[in-house]
């Protein structure tokens, strides 16, 4: 399958919507709107396979309005909250998350982001190559045997596997014979793949992490799924690695996660 800018917005409504428990349209529609999430979300096959928390928060837009979703025990002072904002900015205002932040606090949760999430597709790929001296190979998850998983956070973590994801897409970069650079690609759901990446911090600046980035989204097109790339919003050196192989902006949101 040809993954088009057509078919990767599609593919990210279809999850966004599964996880959010709304339709497409949602997203498309001004201002905001609420939403309960139930628990049937978890086994969505649309939705990606994250930790599903017994109270949940999130609050995302792919440009237009913004939909946000709480599990039953949160919806009460959520809509109260929500329906209040006047429009779609002010939902990602100061003031309106740190009232939403506070009030996780009191549940042991965090409110993480805002994250602006990106994607690429046949038409806005580029292809980066390694800087002169360096080498990048592309496999498998066998690439990462041997590597001490601990010094490449971004790109490879243990939690993935009990969530029922995995790296589908590997690309390690060597110089003089040593790992200096990881990126993959993993399985969040069976359309969106997310890629992960980590740089030894003597190696940065040369465009091999943008040669990394672009390797392994080849790959997870080629594999007929749409890469996926996330950052928080201040991190600008990370959004500029995706702009630079073709990644343009798709979503952003705002979660919570176990404190």
């Amino acid at each position: 399958m040809s993954v088009t800018r057509e078919y990767a917005a599609k593919a990210v409504a279809a999850a966004l919507s599964a996880e959010a428990c709304c339709e497409p349209a949602d997203f498309r529609s001004g201002g905001v709107r609420v939403f309960e999430l139930t628990t049937e979300r978890a086994g969505n096959p649309l939705a990606r396979r994250f930790s599903v928390l017994e109270h949940s928060l999130s609050v995302v837009s792919m440009g237009s309005g913004v939909v946000v979703g709480a599990t039953s025990g949160l919806i009460g002072w959520v809509a109260e909250l929500f329906g209040n904002v006047g429009d779609a900015d002010e939902a990602f205002s100061l003031g309106v998350l740190n009232e939403a932040s506070r009030r996780m606090e009191g549940r042991s949760l965090r409110l993480n982001g805002p994250y602006a999430y990106n994607v690429t597709s046949e038409e806005d790929w580029v292809n980066r190559r390694a800087p002169s001296g360096y080498a990048v190979e592309v496999g498998g998850g066998e690439l990462l045997a041997g590597l001490e998983h601990a010094d490449w956070p971004n790109a490879v973590a243990p939690r993935r596997m009990a969530q029922g994801r995995r790296e589908a897409v590997v690309a390690v970069a060597v110089r003089g014979g040593a790992v200096v650079g990881v990126a993959t690609a993993t399985t969040d759901s069976d359309t969106l793949w997310q890629i992960g990446i980590d740089v030894h911090s003597e190696h940065r600046g040369l465009g091999l992490g943008a040669a990394l980035t672009s390797q392994v989204a080849r790959g997870v097109l080629d594999e007929g799924r749409v890469p996926y790339y996330g950052s928080s919003i201040n991190n600008i050196v990370s959004r500029r690695t995706a702009q630079a192989v073709g990644f343009y902006p798709s979503w952003v949101s705002v979660f919570t996660t176990a404190g």
